[in-house]
């Protein structure tokens, strides 16, 4: 008596909006043909496969069959033994085959982005013989190629001269005749060739009548000296046909031959037809892939009803989506509110959203996380029926004795304004009643009402869960926002007053409620302001959060590019101050006269240049190895994990830790109580006892490949450095933009060294200097924070700067 799920939830306007997607009539029919199952394997394979369509529609390109005919036709009649189609037929049967071969190539280049759809094409058959043999045999026009067959050609060979001949032979009559104007052409009665005589000159040529004009005046005649001629016509007109009639059933029977690899191939083109329809509307509508849950889980985000949504839009209207979920202990969840404010729409949206998951259709939501339901029970909507001798409430209650008995674990129960039809007492009671059997069954129930008694049964019954669709107090009017914890007002005052009720009725309505319903809507209410509040901080948060996310990446981008260009500068210090030198020294050399002289000087500042430049190189490293490493460090270099340092493990080629050093370096040979360390490019020595710990060992060669490919691509040059970072500047004596340019370097090197804060020593003076330094740090990159000392260290004299870390 009911009306089925898939009807009231409008499942079949849902296939509409595909239907309109496809591009032939198998993928309509393929389309037609989703239902509700509960195959996961099945399910599973048909959205991997949308998914690839989504991304080759996604890439700008697309798939369409509008150039195929619909095969269903000659299809059935190629199945009835004894069949021929017509030459039409196979014109339209040719259009398949060529669908088929083009098909098999789109996806070959792209077969590893698309290997789903690359496969399905790829297991078409070959009918490239089949489709040369209708091009062969049949013209475009639909008629019989010459190049049929060897014996078509010589017939209508035949035919063409005997018509030649008979029509050479009735000219020369005519002539002959002096035929008069009008009686001087051939034409054809009964197919066969004749001439035109007046009726009373008939007798003067001998032959067979076959026709007169519409007047009687004229009559056809066949001369007897073409009837031969002509019956020799009419025979090579019937071996004609009898030889066509030979070629169409050949050509049949090659079909029929390859009947299972045909109806493949038409199974194959209506799947792909209706893939491709389901990712347009998956990217026409923002839907997702669902996700299948191994629990009883119900979660969406962002849901909305596609064919609601499709129809405001046509409207110029946004829908609002919802977001729910129930799943684990929380099964049941009762959802009040005003009239039309979107409570049967919530039902209609999670129930449509659990058809299309389990149909293969991407549902229309930013996420859908569902069980595998056995069944999806509806009681939505009037079920009267004068017919039946049912009232509404009579109807409504053999539905839901029906669902009850129908109920599963697995199910999901649907239930529109449980209770109505009857006295509000009653029906709240019958309504608490029917939910309790369906928690017992441990169905996910959604349903709505209008009956406090149900709210308070969510508010205090283990695993009901209250909903509420908003109506905004200020406006009057519904908002269709589902908020789900709180419970609704159904606001029918407040409608009645929007539909222009007069205020005296309002005014009165509204005195004649009781205490109770007033405090209950002022608590609802109440609720309902905290809910926004909430959400409002909520997506406070979250953009204040993304924000400094933002923040932080873009002064990581910052600090990471400022040591790159330090780096860079001290090379090209280096380089000029090295230019300089070598210059200096050859100007030296040059000017010594004296031959020997000249070449024991040359040897000795060769020798001396090595050492100097040797020595520099040390202390450039020294100052800038720090720098490189942490450098590194922020573009993603991470390091292993650490072992105790083991006297047996310092080997040439160990990774070791160095205190101070932010990365493992390469330990390059140990020299008593020094050992050589290699950072990439830079090479220094430092104490044994700087050594912490050791990282992992790697072979002498390869390390000494690898320094040699690093000296080859990096070469370092910087000023020497003045020494390890410290943890205090003194700036005091200096004004403000010269302790500020101090105290930017100093804050440089210690974020270099980790240091997690500082001191600026700046003393009290007038306060200027204070005040000035306090407005730079505020704005520094590299400050988290500023604070004076404590006063039994200096207090106000004293600023501690904290780093970002």
């Amino acid at each position: 008596m009911s009306r089925p799920a898939h009807e009231v939830l409008e499942f079949d306007k849902l296939r509409e909006l595909l239907r309109l997607r496809t591009t032939c009539a198998p993928g309509r029919r393929a389309v037609d043909a989703l239902e509700f199952c509960m195959d996961r394997a099945a399910l599973e394979s048909a959205f991997a496969l949308i998914r690839e369509a989504r991304e080759w529609l996604r890439s700008g390109r697309e798939l369409g069959f509008g150039a195929l005919a619909d095969p269903a036709a000659w299809l059935a009649r190629l199945e009835a033994p004894g069949a021929v189609l017509e030459p039409g037929e196979f014109l339209d049967a040719g259009s398949l085959l060529e669908t088929a071969g083009w098909l098999r190539q789109q996806f070959r280049e792209d077969a590893a982005k698309f290997p789903l759809l690359a496969a399905r094409a790829a297991s078409l058959g070959d009918f490239r013989e089949l489709l040369a043999a209708i091009r062969r045999c049949i013209l475009p026009n639909g008629e019989i190629s010459d190049d049929a067959s060897p014996a078509l050609r010589r017939i209508r060979a035949s035919i063409t001269q005997t018509r030649e001949a008979i029509q050479k032979v009735l000219k020369q009559i005519l002539r002959a005749r002096n035929a008069e104007a009008g009686e001087d052409y051939v034409t054809l009665r009964n197919d066969r060739f004749v001439i035109p005589v007046r009726a009373e000159n008939r007798r003067s040529v001998p032959g067979v009548v076959h026709g007169a004009s519409a007047t009687g005046q004229t009559v056809f005649l066949e001369p007897f000296e073409t009837v031969e001629t002509n019956n020799q016509l009419v025979q090579f007109a019937e071996d004609e046909a009898a030889e066509i009639a030979r070629i169409l059933r050949e050509l049949t029977e090659r079909f029929q031959v390859m009947l299972l690899p045909l109806q493949e191939a038409i199974s194959a083109i209506a799947e792909l037809d209706s893939v491709f329809a389901r990712g347009r509307f998956a990217r026409d509508f923002d839907a997702t892939t669902p996700e299948f849950a191994e629990a009883t889980e119900l979660r969406l985000e962002g849901a909305r009803h596609p064919v609601l949504e499709d129809k405001l839009r046509k409207e110029n209207r946004a829908i609002v989506a919802m977001t729910l979920a129930l799943g684990g202990e929380e099964r049941l969840l009762v959802i009040s509110g005003p009239n039309t404010g979107g409570k049967t729409v919530a039902l209609k949206t999670t129930g449509l959203a659990a058809l299309a998951a389990q149909s293969g259709i991407p549902v229309a939501a930013q996420r859908a996380v569902l069980p595998m339901f056995d069944r999806v029970l509806v009681d939505i909507g009037d079920e009267q029926s004068i017919a039946a001798d049912l009232s509404t409430f009579s109807a409504h209650m053999l539905n839901l004795k029906a669902m009850l008995e129908a109920a599963t674990p697995r199910s999901l129960v649907l239930a529109d304004e449980m209770g109505t039809g009857t006295a509000p007492e009653e029906g709240a009671a019958l309504a608490v009643a029917l939910l309790d059997e369906f928690r017992a069954k441990n169905c996910i129930v959604l349903a709505t009402t209008h009956h406090d008694r149900l709210k308070t049964y969510a508010s205090t019954t283990p695993g009901v869960v209250n909903a509420a669709v908003e109506f905004d107090d200020v406006h009057l009017r519904p908002t269709y926002r589902l908020m789900v914890g709180v419970p609704g007002g159904s606001s029918g005052i407040a409608i009645a007053q929007r539909l222009g009720i007069a205020k005296e009725i309002i005014e009165r309505a509204r005195s004649l409620l009781t205490p109770e319903s007033r405090e209950a809507a002022d608590l609802i209410a109440y609720l309902h302001r905290s809910r926004d509040e909430l959400d409002r901080m909520q997506q406070q948060m979250t953009a204040e959060r993304h924000a400094l996310e933002e923040e932080r990446k873009k002064l990581r981008t910052e600090w990471v590019e400022r040591q790159q260009k330090r780096i860079k500068e001290l090379e090209a210090q280096f380089a000029e101050m090295q230019k300089r030198f070598d210059e200096n020294v050859a100007r030296v050399v040059e000017a010594v006269k004296e031959r020997e002289l000249r070449a024991q000087l040359e040897k000795t500042t060769r020798r001396k240049m090595q050492d100097a430049r040797s020595d520099a190189r040390e202390e450039l490293n020294a100052a800038v190895v720090q720098t490189i490493s942490e450098s590194q460090r922020d573009l993603g270099v991470t390091t292993g994990s650490m072992e105790p340092v083991n006297a047996e493990q310092l080997q040439p080629g160990a990774r070791i830790r160095v205190r101070g050093f932010s990365k493992a370096v390469v330990l390059r040979r140990l020299d008593g109580s020094s050992a050589e360390i290699e950072a990439g490019p830079l090479r220094m020595k430092v104490a044994v006892d700087e050594i912490t710990g050791v990282e992992a060992a790697t072979s002498a060669a390869s390390n000494s490949g690898a320094s040699a490919a690093g000296r080859q691509n990096v070469t370092v040059t910087a000023q020497p450095g003045e020494g390890a970072a410290t943890d205090e500047i003194n700036v005091i004596g200096l004004t403000v933009e010269q302790a500020s340019e101090r105290v930017d370097k100093f804050l440089d090197e210690a974020a270099l060294a980790n240091k997690p804060r500082v001191r600026v020593i700046h003393g009290h003076g007038t306060g200027a200097l204070r005040k000035g330094l306090a407005e730079f740090l505020k704005t520094h990159p590299l400050v988290a924070r500023q604070s004076f000392e404590a006063e039994e260290r200096g207090g106000k004299a004293i600023t501690v700067v904290e780093l970002r870390s």
